[in-house]
Order: structure tokens, then C-alpha cells, then sequence
């Protein structure tokens, strides 16, 4: 099931982004309704919309080497660079777009607003990577002090640890605390993916525009290769308005989203029990502390950072 992490409501687009709408925002995509190409539509606007956008794909992410003549009918030429398209992101090609398929998805994405929005998001990385190393180390000075009455510091963080998690409530709290670390570790096994048109094989920019900031499926990184319709699974979708939003609030949206991805596909899956700072997810019951991504970002952007108050 897909998690729309950091909902955007109607409201909340209205008070934060006036002067947007999901409406508006859908001139960035890719938006026909006649499949084109081979077995398709073959003289339409459609097909004027997909030579369009296939011309703004660069070359290097599967774009026509030379740009299509935009004339609304799919002759040769277009059929091919939609293959050539197709036999770059999948295989096998058959030269048509069909209407929400992978193929128009994808070419969506990579619209050159899109294109902008995920080199910028790059930046955010390496903080949120740096948020992640800072809570193992903090998790693993709690656990000492679950062990021991003189580790150094250690009492410090098992506050932090408990102030975000209540470990110390659970059953047993230090097999609460080696999943909440299991966790940090798969997100870093994240940062270590390579490939993909920014080096990061994970995030993909939205390829229909939703009124959210960032989408993933609890789970998605154990299902590589796998879809659900023509959206990738082990994909973290940053939508328009995660650019929209203050440089921290970045940062901890992908925490958050990467909690989802990395958590257990079923079961005690990662998911949002509560948003907003640790004082607002105070009434969580510990369970759900402990499997609630907002509890997650929070805890990495705050020991790297300090508390969050955004």
C-alpha cells in the first residue's frame, strides 16, 4: 500500500503554498488520454504531447538523439525513439505509450521542471545521511546504558532515546533498541545504491502531481524491480511541493520516507501513527513510537541538529 508521508490536504496547500493547486501543478506532467505509437493513435494532439516531451528528455536519460519533428503524427521516427526510450528505463519494447502505463509515467518524470527538482533534492542527502550516522551513534551509547551503570554519556541518550521512543516501556527494551538501530542501518544500506540518473537509484521525482511532498511503500527497498500499476515500489516519489518547503523540513521528509521504505514489508511495518515534533507524538503508546516514521525523523534530525521545532 502506498504511504502518502507529509500529506498535502487541500487546506494545507491553500495556507502554505497559496496561489498553488494539484490542477495547476499538472502542467508539469505528461498528460494524454490515447495511446501512442505502435497499435495506437498515430495522428492526435496526443501525439504531439508525447514527441514534446520525449524531445525535453536529455539524451543521457533515454531522450531522441535527434528531436522529433512535433507534428502530432507518429511516424517511424517516433515510434523508434519511444522504443529507444522503453529500452532504456525497460525491456521489452514494444514503441507505444499507453495511457498510465510505465512508459508514460516514466517520460513524465523526467520533464525538466522534474529534472530540476531532484538535482536540488540532492543536496538534501548528505545531511539526511549525517542525521541517520548521529542516531546509530547515539542508539548505541543508549544500549551501553541499558548494560552498564558506568558507561559515560550513555544515560544522556537513553533520556533522548526514550524522550522519542519510550524503549524502556517495551517488553524488552533493548531488542526495542536493536530495531530502531536495524532500521538506521538499512537506511544507510539506502545511501549505498548506485545508478540511476542522479546517482540515486531510490528517489524519482512524481510523474502526476498529488497533494503530498514525498510517497513511498512501507517496505519498497526489499522489492526492487517490482510495481504497483506504473509506480515503482522501491521508489521514494518527491512530489513538487517537497521543494516548497524550508531545507530542514527536506531533510526530514526523506528520514521519514526512508523509515517507510527500509521498514518491514509486512508486519510490524513502519508507518504514520502521528506527525509532528516529539512533543505532539508524546500521547503515542510505545509500540507505536517505536514503528511510526515521524518518530524516526524526528529522533536522527535531533541528534545531529538538535530538537525539532519546525
Amino acid at each position: 500500500m502506498m504511504n502518502e508521508g507529509w500529506c498535502a490536504t487541500d487546506e494545507y496547500i491553500a495556507v502554505h503554498h497559496p496561489g498553488f493547486s494539484t490542477a495547476a501543478l499538472r502542467d508539469e506532467d505528461l498528460i494524454i488520454s490515447h495511446a501512442v505509437g505502435r497499435g495506437g493513435t498515430v495522428s492526435d494532439p496526443d501525439v504531439s504531447k508525447v514527441q514534446a516531451a520525449l524531445n525535453n528528455v536529455p539524451v543521457a536519460l533515454g531522450g531522441p538523439a535527434t528531436k522529433l519533428v512535433v507534428d502530432g503524427n507518429a511516424g517511424p521516427e517516433t515510434i523508434t525513439a519511444i522504443e529507444t526510450f522503453q529500452q532504456f528505463h525497460f525491456i521489452p519494447t514494444d514503441g507505444r505509450v499507453d495511457v498510465l502505463s510505465r512508459t508514460h509515467a516514466k517520460i513524465s518524470s523526467l520533464q525538466p521542471p522534474k529534472i530540476r527538482r531532484m538535482i536540488a533534492a540532492k543536496q538534501d542527502l548528505d545531511p539526511a545521511l549525517e542525521c541517520i550516522k548521529a542516531a546509530i551513534a547515539k542508539l548505541d551509547l543508549a544500549r551501553l546504558a541499558l548494560t552498564s551503570s558506568t558507561t559515560l554519556f550513555g544515560d544522556a541518550a537513553l533520556d533522548h532515546v526514550n524522550r522519542v521512543f519510550d524503549v524502556t516501556k517495551a517488553a524488552d527494551p533493548a531488542g526495542a533498541i536493536d530495531f530502531i538501530i536495524y532500521i538506521y542501518r538499512r537506511m544507510q544500506s539506502v545511501f549505498a545504491r548506485t545508478g540511476g540518473p542522479w546517482g540515486w537509484k531510490t528517489f524519482e521525482a512524481d510523474p502526476f502531481a498529488g497533494r503530498w511532498s514525498a510517497m513511498t511503500w512501507p517496505g519498497g527497498f526489499a522489492r526492487q524491480g517490482q510495481f504497483y500499476g506504473c509506480l515503482r515500489i522501491d521508489a521514494i516519489y518527491l512530489s513538487t511541493f517537497y521543494g516548497k518547503h524550508s531545507k530542514d523540513y527536506r531533510i526530514m521528509s526523506i528520514i521519514h520516507e526512508l523509515a517507510h521504505f527500509v521498514g518491514p514489508e509486512k508486519g510490524d511495518q513502519i508507518l504514520d501513527y502521528g506527525y509532528g515534533t516529539t512533543a505532539k507524538l508524546a500521547t503515542l503508546s510505545p509500540y507505536r513510537k517505536q514503528h511510526n516514521a515521524e518518530s524516526f525523523g524526528n529522533f536522527a534530525y535531533g541528534c545531529k541538529f538538535g530538537e525539532r521545532t519546525f
